[in-house]
């Protein structure tokens, strides 16, 4: 390709292909962050832009300076349940620091199922265009929201937009995350259950491989640890986060003299509910039940259910204040520094769980 033309049309995007790194190493090394990458891939990256003749987009850099007062918001699925609670503390948080927000629905359960989960390829098709989409709007900052805690992927972040992932993290440590303390929660759990005298408690948890599951144990087993108690792998019964999985995990500990069940999402609470009352025992009375989620079946249930609501209200606004500081500081000093936010909910005592001396 003639100089020229490639003058015209080489993107930043482009060097990182050449150089095989990712666009934000390049931005890196553009802006003079030098401390972040090795001098090999500084000297690599500055022959390509010296051989492609790349110059920086600045008309888009001064575009980009002028505040528009909009948020970008990306989500993977409007139809989870909790995206929704998400978002409403967002846009809660935005309108009361005068800023309007767009929303881009990816749809990937919707148009996938769970199909795209291991798929990177699947999520980039949906990711490239809608970071395009508002960069082209010239949005101010940008969340992308998931569905459930996993990693996300991010082939190519927003050049000069303050970006942040809430729900999730990133394989890319430099994008700041906001997500559920899912260890407290399952430590705060546990340790209701011991106060109301509870000794033998079983345990249905959700697929071994989710992080939820594995954050929500590791919180029990603090709890645990800290009031002497054994931890015993043969209570905990991995399930589905449904209510058969409920169901089925509360038929095998069905014989095991336990007086409680600590299940790790409000629907496999239902599952046991259901069980229980096809076996004449009564939720809350001869075996209690505690969930985690406050789903909106956590008061639909009789009894209702005692439940460790997900702060995810509060996970929007947190994300959407660090955010909007973000785009109206002036210092940039902090911008590749990790910034990885939690929090946990405070758990909503009902009618499920039975006192015991």
């Amino acid at each position: 390709m003639p100089r020229k033309a490639m003058e015209n049309s080489i993107t930043i995007k482009d060097i990182a292909a050449l150089c095989n790194v990712s666009i934000s190493t390049v931005s890196n090394v553009l802006n003079g962050r030098t401390n972040k990458v090795s001098a090999e891939v500084y000297q690599r990256i500055m022959k390509v832009v010296k051989e492609t003749g790349y110059k920086p987009n600045y008309l888009a850099k001064n575009l980009r300076a002028t505040s528009t007062k909009t948020i970008g918001v990306i989500v993977e699925d409007l139809i989870i349940f909790s995206t929704a609670p998400i978002v409403e503390g967002l846009m809660k948080k935005a309108e009361e620091l005068g800023y309007s927000v767009v929303i881009e629905n990816m749809r990937l359960f919707g148009r996938w199922s769970d199909g795209w989960m291991n798929d990177k390829a699947m999520l980039q098709a949906s990711l490239e265009p809608a970071i395009s989409k508002m960069e082209a709007i010239n949005v101010d900052g940008i969340v992308y929201i998931a569905g459930y805690e996993h990693v996300v992927d991010i082939d190519r972040r927003p050049e000069n937009i303050p970006f942040v992932i809430v729900y999730a993290n990133s394989s890319d440590e430099t994008i700041p995350s906001f997500k559920l303390d899912d260890e407290k929660g399952g430590y705060i759990s546990y340790k209701y259950l011991y106060s109301m005298g509870h000794r033998n408690i079983g345990i249905i948890a959700g697929e071994p491989s989710s992080p939820h599951t594995v954050n929500r144990l590791r919180g029990i087993q603090r709890a645990m640890f800290e009031v002497g108690e054994l931890f015993n792998p043969s209570m905990v019964m991995y399930q589905t986060w449904n209510k058969e999985g409920g169901y089925n995990g509360m038929k095998q500990l069905d014989g095991m003299e336990i007086t409680a069940v600590l299940c790790l999402s409000d629907l496999i609470a239902s599952g046991v509910y259901q069980y229980l009352q096809e076996r004449n025992l009564k939720p809350g009375r001869d075996i209690s039940v505690i969930g985690y989620d406050n789903h909106e079946v956590s008061w639909l249930l009789y009894p209702t259910l005692t439940t460790v609501p997900l702060a995810l209200v509060e996970l929007g606004d947190a994300a959407t204040t660090w955010l909007i500081n973000k785009c109206e500081s002036k210092d940039n000093n902090e911008e590749n520094k990790p910034v990885h936010f939690s929090i946990a909910g405070e758990l909503i005592e009902r009618e499920s769980v039975l006192k015991i001396e």
